[in-house]
């Protein structure tokens, strides 16, 4: 059923090749059949864009239930972006994060290089096996002796209706339709992606939101690695990616780290360390709580420390995400943009933000514009003198006036540029060595022409000849002190569903800001994102250094001791903490 909707939007894209989203989106709907975009690399994006050209591959990996909300929409939104007009070409190498495959069929296919694992109860109708491929074995396959097989059944689990809606062809996707804020009760209710077959893992061992034995320690993901059952299935499914890559370039990793995800997601990429030696860029995730305070908060606290310890001693650089302004598992404020509302205790709505955020920061790795850049480029900017961690900062949407050009604005801006969206970490301007992507910004906004130039002329930067170079000149001047790696890619961020709708009544269909509401939805916007490593990170190792350190006797604590956490290797977290915290208050060199 899937494949045949895939194959159909396939020829509508041979079809309409002129035909632009625009348009779509004048109707208020997109027929359904243009979710599944992605599926088919039999695609003109693919065979006008990839001959000649060298492709670094990346997998990515995403571990717990809220790291996969955030892949959710880190999919939707590459899916979203796909262009298949051969007068304008994608900027973007998809290559570098999707892969080429048959089916027994021999129909090509185009799905994430992605492994996903989550725990049992959160799969809802979603197939481990993907439904691109032929897995099921027939009869004559079979190993047993069928009359001996004691056979069970259970319902199907339901469907979003948006899901619902997307299996059905003559349907079309109507925004107003549906209220995702209520129907979204996990990742799989807005995902758009088709996956291959060894993309999704269930944990059957512990099941989701269960009290009787949850998965909420450390050391219990830490030993759930160590099992021969989960280890050998997990890790000949990431050498079947590796060994398909012609160039690796290495691994992103998402983990949650208050839960056993911390362990399960240290474990992993400290594997993927031992055995492969490539970069490893790795994002521990926190989801917002604004819940009273309880007991079980410093039990976060614990997970998240040991997490922290172990993805920096393993990885390349690492950078915890959160919507919250602490993060840490107690009650606080969230982050604030001036252009978007959103509620951050709503997983669906806080996720899409910090997947805008990865989204864009990982432009410089994946445009065909910088073609020589790399993940390894990146970490080795921003991991010196042994400085693993470094925050994540996000500008939604970038503040493009309406009717203004980019000179303009730049000029008129006060303030900061962008919004941290790591925890207990705001980002200066000074002072940092930091990597910075932004997308949305045409040559066109940059300047008016020589004879309508008017003030401009006189502005220094009206020298500039691109988007790139007034930027750079901007971050110069503004950015004292720091050492900032560039990139940009003209096209922008273009906005469909499932994204929410965060965006305030003043931001224009295309993403401008204007001073009175338009009420229109958002099809596109410009985003700016980037990492940067500073001497504020050392706040962030403080905060959760203080939380640690309430924690007297960790044997108080049985869960962690009874699983073989000794209160040596505590102490060591705590030392940890305190070493990477003065590593960042040193002058900055």
């Amino acid at each position: 059923m899937e494949w045949n909707r895939a194959v159909r939007h396939f020829i509508l894209c041979l079809n309409l090749t002129s035909t632009s989203s625009t348009n779509q989106s004048k109707t208020g709907k997109q027929g359904s059949v243009h979710a599944w975009s992605s599926h088919i690399s039999f695609c003109r994006e693919q065979y006008i864009n990839s001959t000649n050209m060298t492709t670094r591959e990346i997998l990515t990996i995403q571990l717990g239930h809220y790291s996969n909300f955030i892949g959710a929409h880190w999919w939707n939104l590459q899916e979203s972006n796909f262009t298949y007009d051969p007068k304008n070409p994608s900027e973007v190498n998809h290559n570098v994060l999707y892969k080429e495959g048959e089916n027994s069929r021999k129909q090509v296919t185009f799905t994430p290089r992605l492994l996903v694992a989550d725990l049992k109860g959160t799969l809802g109708y979603l197939n481990e096996q993907g439904s691109l491929y032929d897995t099921k074995p027939s009869d004559n396959q079979l190993l047993w002796d069928s009359t001996k097989l004691e056979i069970t059944s259970a319902e199907p689990s339901p469907k979003s209706p948006f899901i619902q809606n997307l299996n059905e062809l003559d349907k079309a996707v109507d925004a107003e339709t549906y209220n995702f804020e209520s129907d979204v009760k996990s990742w799989v209710d807005y995902l758009l992606p088709l996956f291959h077959p060894r993309t999704v893992h269930s944990i059957k061992q512990y099941s989701h939101n269960c009290t009787q034995r949850p998965f909420n320690i450390f050391t219990y993901g830490r030993d759930l690695w160590a099992t021969e059952q989960f280890s050998d299935n997990f890790a000949d499914r990431i050498r079947s990616y590796v060994e398909e890559c012609d160039l690796m370039q290495g691994f992103q990793v998402l983990m949650d780290s208050a839960d056993g995800f911390a362990g399960l997601g240290a474990s992993c990429v400290q594997h993927l360390r031992d055995e492969y030696g490539k970069s490893i860029l790795a994002f521990p995730c926190l989801d917002f709580n604004n819940a009273e305070p309880s007991a079980s908060d410093l039990v976060k606290v614990v997970n998240t420390a040991l997490c922290w310890q172990h993805i920096g001693e393993h990885s390349s650089l690492y950078s915890p995400l959160s919507c919250g302004q602490v993060g840490w598992p107690f009650a606080a404020d969230s982050r604030k943009f001036e252009n978007i509302t959103y509620s951050p205790e709503l997983r669906y709505q806080s996720s899409a933000i910090l997947a805008t955020a990865l989204d864009t920061v990982s432009l410089r790795y994946r445009t065909k514009k910088y073609s020589g850049a790399s993940l390894s480029d990146l970490c080795a900017d921003l991991n010196k003198l042994g400085r693993k961690a470094a925050a994540t900062s996000l500008s939604l949407p970038f503040p493009m006036k309406m009717k203004m050009d980019l000179i303009d604005v730049l000029d008129e801006f006060e303030g900061s540029l962008w919004t941290s969206l790591t925890p207990s970490c705001d980002i200066p301007m000074d002072n940092n060595m930091q990597s910075i992507a932004l997308r949305g910004i045409p040559e066109d906004r940059m300047k008016r022409p020589v004879h309508e130039a008017s003030k401009q002329i006189s502005k220094p930067a009206y020298k500039c000849s691109s988007v790139h170079e007034m930027m750079t000149l901007y971050l110069a001047c503004t950015c004292h002190a720091s050492a900032t790696y560039l990139c940009n890619i003209e096209a922008p961020l273009k906005i469909s569903l499932p994204y929410p709708k965060i965006f305030n009544n003043n931001v224009t269909e295309d993403g401008n800001i204007a001073g009175w509401p338009v009420g229109t939805n958002v099809n596109s916007v410009a985003v700016m994102a980037g990492m940067h490593s500073g001497s504020n990170v050392a706040a962030m190792y403080e905060s959760l250094l203080e939380q640690t350190k309430r924690i007297r006797n960790i044997k108080k604590f049985h869960a962690f001791t009874d699983s073989g956490l000794e209160e040596d290797e505590f102490m060591e977290c705590i030392h940890n903490l305190a070493d990477c915290k003065e590593a960042y208050e040193d002058h900055y060199v």
